[in-house]
């Protein structure tokens, strides 16, 4: 009969296995860490933890005492068969008085002459997250005593290592939500963008749901919502690849059509099994249209300059990763100023036992009574459309096209790059007075001109700004740039020709200096040639 001395052993050797400040070591220290624990409680040669997979059907062997090889050596046993597969699969303690006349599976167990073994299934909420198992060198008649006394250990073990696994996943989570979603949307002037992500409720947190947006060439952007089917981190680095993809297929230029071709291939040669959904729109803005490619995914919702709303009837694809002889038809549509255009995720809208159409309907009521685009986002994303927040993981992004003023004022980052950003708003803007295409270029161009100077020319090195006032009186169209720098002499043998293009393409131009800086005044009347 156990002494008093010893039982006072054992209870302090199992508040040691549930030490608290264990749950913050990194898990490969924890497990090592505990196994020594268990293994000085009975008394015990070797030590063993063996944790499923994500499949839920193998158990492999993760950290070990007495037996490293197993480890080493990457073991896996199926659940159901052999000893620790056994006890996952019965959830009960087994016994075997003789390895060698045992069914043992793997055989490392013979080979360290291992004679008495003791398993013990680990329980976090009544669910089996693997094995821990005991051996002795010399034959041992472990008893029911000893069974409770490893499965006691086993259960604060199981906690210990859900927490620390908590702990870690954590910090991979956060680390791949940041991939999820651009850090944030880009800023284009005249066009309002704003999205939400909401993870999983109920699914370790994350999942395979993703939007994004990102300026192309020509004066377009591309919008993309998308979803990968499954859930955890599996799901979250697949999607992680299909963003990349889809962005370095689009900034190479290629058609919407084009880049989801490229991205349904990439999915089938990498191999997996998810399938993916998407909706990938690239809105111009200088024509004020947009074109959508749908693979597989939750139709688009848009609302017109009037507050007419409509679910876009898009002929689509099937989900990406499906076919290598998919096709994925493209489906143009009028995008006027004044529009709003949203796509999200099928966690949105859909509702167990109803068909999706329904959901589909909610959404598009909500979107036709709401003005501001960061609140709707926010709402659908919160659980709006389904009357509660969604198990799944949602995605939602919106674009409005902005009703332009009658005085156009914007303020730029002084540097290149801003330059073609800049065309399509001029265009629009010009366009809503009439002008003629090659009014248009020539004010364009003008504009351009002046504001180029203002960033090859008006600051130092460093941050900096400068405005483009734009406004039309009786048919004449003015335009203003102004900087706070002071603009240098011309260097070079072909510099500063800026003001004489500017001269041949407007009525008149007039460049005023002081102590605020530089002012150059453009003016030219609609429907009359240049001076």
């Amino acid at each position: 009969m156990p002494s008093q001395h010893d039982e006072l052993h054992k209870l302090r050797a199992l508040q040691r296995v549930a030490d608290v400040a264990l749950a913050y070591l990194p898990l490969d220290q924890l497990l090592n860490e505990l196994l020594e624990r268990i293994a000085e409680i009975l008394g015990t040669d070797t030590a063993a933890f063996l944790l499923l997979d994500e499949s839920g059907e193998w158990l492999v062997a993760t950290a070990a005492k007495g037996i490293e090889e197993e480890v080493e050596q990457g073991v896996r046993i199926p659940v159901g068969g052999g000893f620790a597969g056994r006890i996952a699969a019965e959830r009960r303690a087994i016994f075997i008085e003789d390895v060698d006349h045992a069914d043992i599976l793997n055989p490392i167990l013979r080979e360290k002459r291992i004679r008495s073994m003791l398993g013990v299934p680990l329980f976090v909420a009544d669910v089996v997250i693997g094995v821990l198992h005991v051996g002795t060198l010399t034959p041992r008649m472990f008893d029911s005593a000893d069974a409770d006394l490893l499965q006691l250990a086993a259960d604060r073990a199981a906690t210990a290592i859900e927490r620390a696994r908590s702990f870690h996943q954590r910090g991979v989570v956060e680390m791949l939500q940041r991939s999820l979603v651009p850090e944030e949307l880009p800023s284009v002037p005249g066009l309002e963008l704003a999205a939400r992500y909401r993870p999983a409720v109920r699914r370790g947190g994350i999942g395979g749901d993703w939007y994004d947006a990102f300026t192309l060439g020509r004066g377009a952007i591309a919008l993309v919502v998308g979803d990968v089917m499954g859930h955890g981190i599996g799901a979250a680095a697949m999607m992680a690849q299909m963003r990349t993809g889809l962005r370095a297929y689009a900034l190479d230029g290629h058609p919407p059509a084009g880049v989801v071709d490229r991205l349904n291939r990439l999915l089938l040669t990498l191999g997996q099994h998810e399938m993916t959904t998407l909706s990938y729109a690239v809105v111009d803005l200088e024509r004020e249209r947009a074109t959508l490619v749908s693979a597989g995914h939750l139709p688009p919702i848009m609302r017109g300059p009037a507050g007419e709303t409509v679910v876009l009837a898009v002929e689509g694809g099937p989900p990406l990763g499906v076919s290598v002889a998919a096709t994925f038809p493209e489906a143009t549509f009028e995008f006027p100023a004044g529009s709003v255009l949203l796509l999200a995720t099928d966690g949105a809208v859909e509702v167990r036992g109803e068909g999706v159409e329904a959901g589909l309907e909610r959404l598009r009521a909500l979107v036709e009574v709401s003005d501001d685009l960061s609140d709707l986002c926010l709402n659908i994303a919160e659980g709006a459309v389904r009357g509660t927040a969604a198990d799944d993981d949602v995605a939602v992004l919106g674009a409005r096209l902005e009703l332009l003023p009658d005085t156009l004022r914007t303020t730029w980052p002084a540097t290149a790059d801003t330059l073609p950003t800049m065309r399509p708003l001029l265009r629009r803007w010009l366009g809503r007075w009439g002008a003629a295409e090659d009014e248009i270029y020539d004010i364009i161009v003008s504009v351009q001109e002046a504001a180029a100077n203002a960033v090859e020319h008006a600051y130092a090195p460093g941050d900096a700004t400068y405005e483009v006032i734009g406004s039309c009186e009786n048919g004449q169209i003015c335009f203003q740039i102004r900087d706070r720098g002071s603009w240098r002499e011309p260097r070079g043998t072909h510099r500063g020709r800026g003001i004489s293009m500017m001269r041949a393409l407007m009525e008149s131009v007039d460049v005023t200096q002081d102590e605020e800086g530089t002012r150059v005044e453009l003016r030219r009347t609609l429907g009359r040639e240049a001076a």
